[in-house]
């Protein structure tokens, strides 16, 4: 189902789509990457689920299920980071149209019997805006050529579209004010029905003035093109902070039932700029009532509120999956969820471990603030060393306060040298006075850390006094009484905890898991935001 909100949220039923007759890939012309302003990196994880039932009372026989994938690609605004496929299937080719679908074959499915084939795919999605400031009047790629013919459903090289296209962009020639005017004049001739039944496609747009998200964006890619503007529409879902705090958008699972949220929108090509997003179906009323007003948010941008996840050029449903069977009819169907974090694990010994939420925090941040100790393998229960928590703790702060490292005077301390690989992660720590040596002239970047000394390293960038002292029974003055005011700001802030009511537990030694808990703990806290956050 599709979704247009004026403020509120409007429901769509989910029409039938028709494949575009190109996919965007990789291998199109990029953006430049000065152009493009990527902010606001959230995780998502897109689960489709086909299930495949027998109701009848007897066996279903060398069934062949044919069923099209989420895009395994990257676009400007979202990076593709994994996928998984579960089971996996006997093959997967990619169709005419240019699209990705796996191959199932079943021996036999049993009366009673019901089996789900899964695609997971994880990606990091983020808003954009663009410099257009960096647009040139260089000629266009000849790879671009496919998104400037008319293809199906966008009409590009019927009159009325032609003509439509060429009176509403006639005050400029400049292709990007083309397709801002071309923008505004889609959604002014638009009224959003998702009723409106018909065929989907730029000219019955057109013609009928109304329609769905599909629709809007059929009509608005064809003006582009007529213009000599290449453009794609896009499909997936649209996610904004009120399909977070709706229960009614919650599936079972607690996730996003996606279903919901289908959308397809438009990305159009400016050189020198690269592809840029737009998404005519949206408008907003003034107040007090009166004309909806085009809603300028969604033109070259996506802000937190309009996160727009990429799927690829088709939404499957129930009929685009073509299946051969013998015997009774099994029934399918197919149903998505958007996950609002990675549900693939990228390091097999986070399977069921109490850190790996946290882990996973740090790891699929942009940029990321932990890694593996190998492929695979992150060493949740290895011990962590003072240099490794300091090169955590500096990639933290690195991203809301970047150090100079020319400007860290160098260090002499007798076990480091400028050969160590923290060496330059140890002289930002020590001139942001996360840590510093021993009197012995050592600093111990190799030495296994405690958990005491954690707290101290970090309550350095934390800051503030605890009100009480926090009541563990070996802390205190005679025992580990440096690190006790630490200890107790932590505690008293829920970043770090004690091993158990009484007891912190000053003198074993950190895990990995436990370090990356406590970080990840650390900038989900108030105290984070509000120190290194403006939203």
């Amino acid at each position: 189902m599709y979704y247009r909100p004026i403020r509120a949220v409007w429901r769509c039923i989910w029409a039938a789509f028709i494949a575009a007759a190109f996919i965007f890939v990789q291998s199109t012309p990029a953006l430049a990457e000065d152009a493009v302003n990527r902010a606001n990196g959230q995780v998502y994880t897109i689960v489709n689920t086909v299930q495949l039932e027998n109701r009848s009372g007897r066996p279903i026989e060398n069934i062949r299920l044919e069923v099209p994938l989420a895009a395994a690609e990257s676009v400007v605004w979202q990076d593709f980071l994994q996928e998984e496929l579960s089971p996996q299937p006997q093959s997967v080719f990619t169709n005419a149209a240019g699209l990705r679908v796996a191959v199932y074959e079943i021996d036999r499915l049993d009366a009673g019997e019901v089996v789900q084939m899964v695609q997971r795919v994880a990606v990091r999605n983020y808003c954009v805006s663009f410099d257009i400031a960096a647009q040139t009047d260089a000629p266009l790629p000849e790879e671009l050529a496919p998104y400037l013919q008319p293809s199906v459903n966008i009409n590009s090289d019927e009159a009325e579209i032609k003509e439509f296209a060429r009176l509403s962009a006639a005050a400029s020639s400049n292709p990007y004010l083309q397709a801002r005017l071309l923008f505004a004049a889609v959604n002014n001739h638009m009224t959003y029905d998702n009723n409106a039944g018909g065929t989907h496609s730029a000219l019955a747009a057109y013609r009928n003035r109304r329609g769905n998200c599909d629709d809007y964006a059929d009509l608005y890619a064809a003006c582009l093109r007529s213009l000599g503007i290449p453009a794609r529409v896009c499909s997936g879902y649209i996610y904004g902070r009120a399909a977070q705090t709706d229960s009614s958008y919650l599936s079972p699972a607690g996730h996003i039932d996606a279903d919901k949220i289908r959308h397809s929108w438009v990305t159009f090509y400016i050189s020198g700029v690269g592809w840029l997003v737009a998404d005519p179906t949206f408008s907003y009323l003034a107040a007090g009532g009166g004309d909806s007003l085009v809603d300028w948010d969604r033109f070259a941008a996506i802000t937190p509120d309009n996160r727009l996840v990429y799927t690829g050029s088709q939404l499957p449903d129930n009929s685009s999956i073509e299946y051969t069977y013998q015997g009774a009819a099994p029934l399918v169907s197919y149903h998505s969820e958007l996950a609002l974090y990675s549900l693939l694990l990228p390091f097999s010994d986070l399977v069921d471990h109490w850190a790996a939420d946290s882990v996973l925090g740090l790891y699929y941040n942009a940029p990321p603030l932990v890694s593996g100790m190998a492929p695979g393998y992150f060493g949740v229960d290895e011990q962590l060393t003072r240099a490794e928590f300091a090169t955590i703790l500096n990639r933290v702060l690195d991203s809301a306060d970047p150090q100079n490292i020319p400007a860290v005077p160098s260090l002499a301390f007798s076990d480091l040298t400028p050969a160590h690989w923290a060496y330059d992660e140890m002289r930002k720590a020590v001139a942001r006075g996360i840590l510093d040596g021993y009197p012995d002239g050592t600093i111990r970047p190799n030495a296994k850390l405690t958990r005491a000394e954690a707290a101290a390293m970090l309550n350095r960038i934390v800051g503030g006094t605890p009100t009480a002292a926090a009541a563990f029974s070996d802390v205190g003055a005679g025992s580990y009484g440096w690190a006790a005011e630490a200890i107790a700001n932590l505690a008293e802030k829920q970043i770090m905890t004690g091993v158990s009511a009484e007891r912190f537990a000053p003198a074993r030694l950190m895990t990995r898991g436990e370090g990356a808990a406590i970080i990840y703990r650390w900038i989900l806290s108030d105290d984070y935001r509000g120190k290194y956050l403006d939203y």
